[in-house]
């Protein structure tokens, strides 16, 4: 297992700084999840072996789950800006991805620091969806596009409070609190940019 160890964590690490850079893919890209990079439950199921004993398993799961939360986020926010013609939508997905792009390389060295490998790639059902997102043109993607923010907003809000409370490592536990009040604050943002659509 050292040895898998030894192999998978330089190409989480390079493969999460990738994942940026990757989020301007064309959107017609064909190419899927599984041929790009680690998808959450492959960095799941290495660190549960990996970290086999250590109190850093549990929270392990929700520093996985929050970077597979931040590479969707800079992936639709930066596609988002080349789709939508509303000025708005188009300076709150611009707000998003650069926020986003902050905290993943915050998470990033967190999880380098613990040892723990992130995922740097979603998985083809959703990949799939941020396919379908954008299909849609006009107000209809917009509408959609910010539903999509506000729902992965929601479920973000949910974890990072719970892993606030719960993480077991005090440094994982102090960034998931830290980063909490800017994520409600980005639900704010996108309710009142969805108030302006209705």
């Amino acid at each position: 297992m050292k040895n898998l160890t030894t192999l998978l964590l330089p190409l989480a690490v390079a493969g999460l700084f990738a994942c940026n850079s990757g989020a301007n893919r064309n959107q017609g890209d064909t190419t899927t999840a599984a041929d790009t990079g680690i998808t959450q439950d492959l960095a799941h199921d290495v660190n549960k072996d990996m970290l086999e004993g250590d109190s850093l398993r549990g929270d392990s799961k929700a520093l996985t789950e929050a970077a597979e939360a931040g590479v969707w986020e800079v992936l639709v926010a930066t596609q988002a800006q080349t789709k939508t013609t509303n000025a708005g939508v188009k300076k709150l997905a611009k707000h998003m991805q650069d926020a986003h792009e902050k905290a993943n390389k915050e998470l990033l060295a967190l999880a380098t620091k613990k040892n723990v490998i992130l995922p740097n790639a979603l998985p083809d059902s959703k990949a799939k969806d941020v396919s379908q997102l954008f299909e849609k043109s006009g107000t209809d993607f917009d509408k959609a596009f910010l539903e999509e923010l506000a729902d992965a907003h929601e479920s973000a809000i949910k974890l990072f409070d719970k892993t606030a409370a719960d993480a077991n490592d005090p440094e994982v536990k102090e960034w998931f609190g830290k980063t909490l009040p800017e994520l409600r604050k980005h639900l704010d943002m996108i309710k009142a940019e969805q108030a302006k659509l209705k």
